[in-house]
């Protein structure tokens, strides 16, 4: 009798495969209810415009290269496929990235990993955030540096495009200096270690930060003439995150702490833990230039994701294209059997992740998509909404404004904290015709001062939604469509 014989995945598929099944996870996962980042900044992106504020009439703490693409988006349904075609040229450049640095095999374990990352649930990636969207950019600029370096064709170009990336992913999160981090670290690491490329790392520093500069500069000047000083950003990327970190710490919430330990889980259970202390303990025993370099961007992201404060889970996207080379980079570095065994175990627990989550896990923002789409068939023209404090989806989808300038309850906390911000907005002309008492006036950080009054005697509270009240002005009247009779 014949022995069987043992059908194999050809090697040239494994990417192809592994982008195909990202993109088919994805986009079931578009059926998910718009998330509040993905509608705020959807709406400071689409009214971005000379105005009161940072960004036109809101103001928002993110660089202009995030409201561009929002922007150009235009909806949730366009932000959800750059989301996606963001992810799937993150598993491109980190499959090149580590096929520059270790071939064919390094390449598929980089681009499995980067898919698996991808469609993990527990990173967040069923809705779009702004790691999501600076991650191929971080991507595609380690890969470039990588070619820079190691390559001798086309040296300087990638070293300038290298840098230009490194901006792009900048504009898009001021935190994710990942780029620049493995540069700087590659380049190190390479001086100390190979005196004779002391010659090629400083040429090539020196024109990546050439690109550096000049992409910096066009930014700029792009926001500028939308009508954002270069002084503003400063305020709003630098200035407010130390304001909102010492928020964050003298009167966080109880959930706070249980997000650290969400986060560090997540961490640990997806893969990315693993990958981090493989390529830091490889690195350090066998004093790799790449695996130094991978490995400290690595810990570069995980101290950037605690030192956040706010502890969610999807800042570990940030991790994903260092994780993805790390992986690559350790494929002929540690055992088959172990990284089998490694891969096997990250790939169950993400898939049963994901089965429960998209299965049996009920949408975390289906109060807000109710509440909205009620005020939806509730409004007229012109209406406008205030929600207290944050949630900017049930806006979203009320197709309202707001003549609140922050749609985000941190900033609130931040810069307005006795409200008299909202409170000049609830007595002047432009008042929001509706108000959402979402968390309530006085909710942790928050003084409600003149708002109190101003709520009570200026609207009437007109429906109660999953707990959440909905006032009116007193001096408007709606037809009032039914109170769902079940709240998600």
């Amino acid at each position: 009798m014949s022995t069987p014989v043992r059908r194999r995945v050809p090697p040239w598929a494994v990417i192809p495969a592994a982008v195909g099944v990202l993109v088919v996870v994805r986009v079931v996962m578009f059926r998910t209810y718009v998330g509040g980042d993905e509608a705020g900044f959807l709406i400071v992106g689409n009214h971005w415009h000379d105005g009161s504020s940072l960004y036109g009439d809101y103001w928002v703490d993110r660089p202009p290269l995030l409201l561009w693409l929002n922007d150009l988006a235009g909806g949730v349904t366009s932000l959800r496929i750059l989301g996606l075609a963001a992810s799937v040229l993150s598993v491109l450049g980190a499959a090149w990235a580590a096929h520059l640095a270790r071939g064919a095999q390094a390449a598929r374990w980089a681009a499995g990993a980067a898919a698996l990352f991808g469609i993990a649930q527990w990173l967040g990636i069923a809705r779009v955030n702004g790691e999501m969207l600076a991650a191929p950019f971080v991507a595609w600029s380690i890969a470039l540096t990588l070619h820079a370096v190691l390559r001798t064709p086309w040296r300087v170009p990638a070293a300038i495009g290298a840098g230009v990336l490194a901006v792009c992913a900048l504009s898009i999160k001021q935190s994710v200096i990942e780029a620049f981090v493995f540069a700087l670290a590659l380049g190190l690491a390479m001086v100390v270690q190979r005196r004779d490329s002391r010659g090629v790392v400083l040429r090539m520093v020196a024109w990546g930060a050439l690109g550096a500069v000049l992409t910096l500069a066009a930014v700029l000047l792009g926001a500028e003439a939308r009508g954002t000083s270069p002084s503003d950003l400063f305020d709003a990327v630098i200035r407010f995150r130390a304001e909102a970190g010492e928020v964050i710490r003298s009167s966080a919430s109880d959930a706070t702490p249980l997000r650290l330990l969400v986060m560090m889980g997540t961490w640990t259970v997806s893969g990315l833990g693993a990958a981090t202390a493989l390529t830091v303990w490889q690195g350090a025993r066998r004093k790799d230039p790449l695996l130094l370099a991978t490995g400290a961007t690595l810990l570069c992201s995980l101290v950037i994701a605690l030192f956040g404060g706010s502890y969610w889970a999807h800042y570990l996207i940030q991790m994903v294209p260092a994780a993805s080379l790390g992986i690559g980079l350790l494929a002929d570095r540690l055992s088959p059997r172990l990284m089998r065994r490694l891969a096997i175990a990250t790939v169950t627990l993400t898939l049963a992740n994901l089965v429960w989550s998209v299965g049996f896990q009920p949408d975390d923002n289906g109060q807000q998509h109710t509440i909205g789409t009620w005020l939806r068939e509730a409004r007229q023209p012109g209406d406008t909404g205030v929600v207290t404090f944050g949630q900017p989806n049930v806006l979203y989808e009320a197709h309202m404004s707001s003549p609140y300038i922050y749609l985000w309850s941190l900033p609130v906390r931040t810069r307005d904290p006795h409200l008299r911000e909202l409170a000049t907005v609830m007595s002047s002309p432009q008042r929001p015709t509706w108000v959402v008492n979402w968390s309530g006036l006085n909710s942790w950080g928050i003084e409600p001062g003149r708002t109190e009054p101003l709520l009570r005697d200026g609207y009437r509270k007109v429906a109660t939604i999953c707990g959440r009240s909905i006032w009116l002005l007193t001096t408007q009247t709606r037809t009032l469509p039914e109170v769902p009779k079940v709240c998600p």
